[in-house]
């Protein structure tokens, strides 16, 4: 029994590194590892639930808007069709799995002995570090470091993609994924991640401030508004419970940055203020087609991907339809697809987190995981800041780095795991 929980574990920190080092890169492996790993998870559980029992939180709101997304489909106009979209209701699985694998002392056991096969070896020599830090190292720092340093690598990427092929609003960079909007939702996540472990940790790191360089240059040259009206309220909540009067500064900063950057980004600030911009008026016409939808779809709503099977019924809206497969908000095409019951589901979730992650701060004075807290609320922040003006929810890249986020203030040190 022992030597098969032993594999098990050791099989789970593998899938585990290898979902977070190819959330930036790879839908496809995210998701094999995404649901391989649960399934692993569920399985070690299972042997170990003597020892070692599973931890629920929040169980309550996934439950109720998993239920809410089933009874949409059952009741939608094309039931089939919009069967599909539930697979995306195990990406929910995710929460509790990193927060449960975290908090496994037989997983901190295996990333201890890992880590220290690694100093071992020729590539370990290369770095600074004695065996001392080995048992130091908690497994939830240890993912945030990977978080980073693949963000960071994805940075990169998409900086030299500028430096090969130059910015413009016509070629925006998307780094290592497929889409500009699933690039920035991930950097600006991340970045405040790293922003928060700057501002509350009282040991900075070098690297981690080359990091957040790297990441909000990368995000700047998006030139994804959503994304950096997301970063700006994520950056609020982190000043607010760190310093509220250092907000005063923000404007100042803003200025500096806009007078120092290049003409497209200038010219993309410049649009979030001109109520004529193009894209603006396509959200609005966007808006007023999914209030109309739902207006005639009030209860369960028309099910997902309905929106090509009801486009008959709005003919002033052809060119809509034409161009766009989402209305470009979270929570409106959530009444699209899942009706007033789904909507009210989905703000009930993120109510419970919000509530959830507040016990966690007051719960002690661990400046670590008060860091890493308030990291989650920032970056969860900024995922539904963003989402006010785009479907990020519906991105599984963005919203598996959501529920990776939502887990960290729920995780157990398994130091003190009794």
């Amino acid at each position: 029994m022992e030597r098969r929980i032993q594999i098990l574990t050791r099989a789970l920190l593998f899938v585990l590194m290898v979902f977070t080092l190819a959330g930036q890169f790879s839908i496809s492996i995210t998701h094999i590892c995404g649901f391989l790993g649960g399934g692993l998870w569920l399985y070690k559980a299972r042997l170990t639930r003597s020892r070692n029992p599973v931890r629920w939180p929040l169980w309550k709101p996934f439950a109720i808007f998993a239920l809410a997304s089933i009874l949409a489909v059952i009741t939608s106009l094309d039931p089939l069709r919009s069967f599909e979209h539930l697979k995306r209701l195990f990406e929910m699985i995710i929460f509790f799995w990193v927060l449960n694998a975290l908090s496994d002392p037989d997983l901190r056991d295996s990333l201890h002995f890992l880590i220290h096969k690694v100093r071992q070896s020729r590539l370990g020599h290369m770095f600074k570090g004695s065996s001392e830090t080995v048992t130091a190292v908690s497994p939830r720092h240890f993912f945030i470091g990977l978080i980073l340093f693949t963000a960071s690598a994805a940075s990169v990427y998409g900086l030299i993609q500028i430096a090969a092929q130059g910015l413009s609003i016509h070629h925006r960079i998307s780094g290592t994924l497929s889409h500009y909007m699933t690039y920035a939702g991930i950097l600006m996540q991340a970045s405040l991640v790293a922003a928060a472990y700057l501002l509350f940790r009282n040991k900075k790191s070098p690297w981690v401030w080359m990091s957040l360089l790297l990441m909000l240059t990368a995000l700047a040259f998006t030139l994804t508004r959503q994304a950096w009206l997301g970063f700006g309220a994520g950056l609020l909540i982190l000043l607010a419970f760190r310093k509220p009067v250092w907000i005063a500064l923000l404007p100042f900063l803003a200025a500096g940055v806009f007078w120092i950057s290049p003409a497209p980004v200038k010219e993309r600030v410049g649009s979030l203020v001109n109520l004529g911009d193009a894209t603006l008026q396509e959200r609005l016409s966007m808006w007023q087609l999914g209030w109309q939808i739902f207006k005639d779809h009030p209860v369960t709503g028309c099910g997902f991907h309905c929106m090509q099977g009801v486009s008959a019924d709005y003919p002033e809206y052809k060119e809509i339809f034409r161009k766009f497969r989402t209305i470009h908000s979270n929570l409106l095409q959530l009444a699209i697809d899942t009706g007033i019951i789904g909507a009210l589901a989905w703000l009930y979730l993120w109510l419970s987190y919000f509530i959830a992650a507040g016990r966690q701060l007051k719960s002690g004075d661990d400046p670590d995981h008060r860091w890493v807290t308030v990291a989650s609320i920032g970056a969860v922040t900024a995922f539904l800041a963003g989402g006010v003006f785009e479907t990020n929810f519906y991105d599984s890249e963005v919203v598996m780095l959501a529920y990776y986020m939502m887990a960290l203030p729920f995780i157990r040190d398994p130091e003190n795991t009794a």
